[in-house]
């Protein structure tokens, strides 16, 4: 993997801090980065190399009770969305545009969010995706067999998470493994600073949440066609309802819902986002990698 310096900058310290993970490439635009569930930018670190070789600057997001920053506090899918606005406002006053967003599966949501919240993007790439009010969105959880019943579950839920809001839940409580694992290739673990569990507060925060589908930039959005959790079908439904000044779906060819941690598909995604910020004005600026290793840090 190529080798590039990187920076870290704490935009909040404290409990509920904020910490942006950048990799320099002066002249260029930046590509603000939301990780995945319960993940850092440490398991990301295939698609941010990519994503710098294809000439970004790149900002990875180490979120409140995420990665670097300490994982005891409380949280709320709010609170994250608030961290990527954060940023973004960061990264401009630094003279670090223009930006464009992307993040991967909760972080891609979280990058559908960010993208109907701001008008200062020049584009949105989330990789894998959904509205979380869709009534589809169920069925990537545990709980499909209930879909006829969501209400009354969110009631459920909600009311557990009043009296119980720390209560720590792992991926497999309400995430079926197997088709977050099925199709990947070439994924070498990494596990460093990733949490094992979510309080039950955010992840109802997570479930009520209600995005505009209405976006302020254009939108790319991938997704392998052999992704078991949000499968094309699901996704399909999911950009068919997004509103922006142009889109387009890009389907990747394999690797499944990690994808985005797969080194041959993380090039192809991020060629192919280069290309598209190309086209839309975005500076690039390819050059040779320097030491030190972003993983020696």
């Amino acid at each position: 993997m190529p080798r590039y310096p990187v920076q870290y900058h704490t935009l909040r310290g404290g409990r509920h801090g904020l910490i942006l993970e950048l990799w320099p490439n002066a002249g260029a635009g930046t590509m603000l980065f939301y990780p995945g569930t319960m993940l850092s930018p440490w398991q990301y670190r295939p698609l941010l190399a990519a994503l710098r070789e294809a000439g970004f600057a790149v900002a990875a997001l180490h979120l409140t009770g995420h990665g670097l920053n300490p994982h005891s506090v409380g949280f709320t899918f709010d609170d994250l969305l608030r961290d990527g606005l954060e940023a973004e406002r960061w990264l401009h006053d630094a003279g670090l545009g223009p930006l464009a967003v992307c993040g991967h599966s909760q972080g891609g949501i979280l990058t559908l969010a960010h993208a109907a919240s701001s008008r200062h993007l020049a584009a949105a790439f989330p990789i894998c995706g959904i509205l979380p009010q869709q009534s589809e969105a169920i069925a990537l959880t545990l709980f499909r067999p209930l879909a006829a019943r969501r209400q009354k579950l969110m009631a459920v839920i909600n009311a557990l998470a009043r009296r119980m809001p720390r209560l720590p839940l792992p991926v497999p409580a309400y995430l079926s493994l197997r088709r977050i694992s099925a199709g990947a290739r070439h994924i070498r673990a990494n596990r460093r600073k990733s949490r094992s569990t979510y309080p039950l507060a955010f992840l109802a925060s997570l479930f009520n949440a209600r995005l505009s589908p209405r976006l302020h930039c254009p939108l790319y959005f991938f997704n392998a066609w052999d992704d078991a959790l949000f499968t094309p079908a699901l996704v399909q439904s999911t950009f068919d309802l997004l509103r922006a000044p142009r889109k387009r779906l890009i389907w990747l060819p394999g690797g499944g819902h990690l994808a985005a941690m797969n080194p041959p598909a993380c090039r192809y995604l991020a060629r192919t986002a280069a290309a598209a910020c190309a086209g839309l004005g975005l500076p690039l600026r390819l050059e040779s990698p320097d030491a030190p290793s972003p993983d020696s840090l």
